[in-house]
């Protein structure tokens, strides 16, 4: 395919124009027939050629909040992630609208992928992966895009085009966990359910239940970081235990209706604190 390396240039410095901290352009292919993922980027775009990552990273003082008291938590790092995703679906949607301009069809993704049951992880397409194979970054231990500018301490939001952009490549994938990650497992230390491990690579090393019971409230509430044998073993995924858990602890209602009022952000966030990558 021949690329056109001035349009590519072009969207770059629009995206970075519209408050965008960092973007890439990846090769449509590399995140098709995937198995993570339900879907694939000719799902949305039959004749897609490449995607576009964007990243925002988040201000460090909104990652210095109390963890002791919900409504902190709430008006700081929740209310900063919503603004990043609410950032990002503005400025993807620009990029296609200017791509649509140029005589090319693009796609803006949600930047907060919907989930169901099956989809926890991955949902229908991967913003992390996307990112990887466009260069801005590598998937960690922790299982979250690690930037070297930021570490995961960033938001991702992704075009579908088939504007015949010039791809950057996954320049980094496998840098940084092999030259960081594998010497640090900070992010498993820091893990309080015990969702990750060191023995084997991500996304292998991750267990879902366990990252649930932190991520969805129950850590939080309850006060027990190791979640009870029959949310760990709970298939498809521990979100059927989730109307017996509530009648026991029935302030959750309280924090899932905020969850969705801030476009469903995780309670528990340690693996991203602990990560060193980036930090001044």
């Amino acid at each position: 395919m021949a690329y056109d390396e001035a349009l590519t240039e072009e969207i770059k410095k629009l995206a970075l124009s519209l408050g965008a901290d960092k973007v890439g352009v990846g090769e449509a292919d590399r995140a098709d027939k995937t198995p993570m993922f339900f879907a694939s980027p000719f799902s949305f775009m039959k004749d897609a050629k490449t995607v576009i990552s964007i990243c925002l990273k988040y201000p460090d003082g909104a990652l210095e909040f109390s963890k002791d008291d919900f409504f902190v938590i709430l008006s700081s790092y929740a209310s900063v992630r919503e603004a990043l995703l609410r950032k990002l679906n503005e400025i993807a949607l620009a990029l296609s609208k200017e791509l649509e301009k140029r005589g090319y069809k693009a796609t803006p993704l949600e930047a907060n992928l919907p989930v169901d049951e099956r989809r926890w992880v991955s949902c229908l397409l991967s913003h992390r992966y996307l990112a990887q194979i466009s260069g801005l970054g590598d998937i960690g231990v922790s299982n979250l895009l690690i930037t070297p500018e930021w570490g995961p301490r960033v938001e991702l939001g992704s075009v579908i085009t088939n504007a015949p952009l010039k791809p950057d490549g996954p320049k980094l994938a496998g840098k940084i966990y092999e030259e960081t990650c594998k010497a640090c497992f900070k992010c498993v230390e820091a893990c309080p359910t015990q969702a990750l491990t060191r023995e084997k690579m991500p996304p292998y090393n991750f267990e879902l239940n366990r990252c649930l019971w932190g991520t969805q409230g129950w850590l939080m509430l309850s006060k027990i970081e190791i979640p009870p044998e029959e949310w760990i073993s709970a298939r498809p995924t521990a979100m059927v235990m989730v109307p017996k858990y509530t009648a026991k602890y029935p302030f959750i209602k309280v924090y899932q209706e905020w969850q969705r009022k801030k476009m469903d952000f995780p309670c528990c966030i340690e693996c991203m604190l602990a990560c060193p990558v980036g930090k001044k």
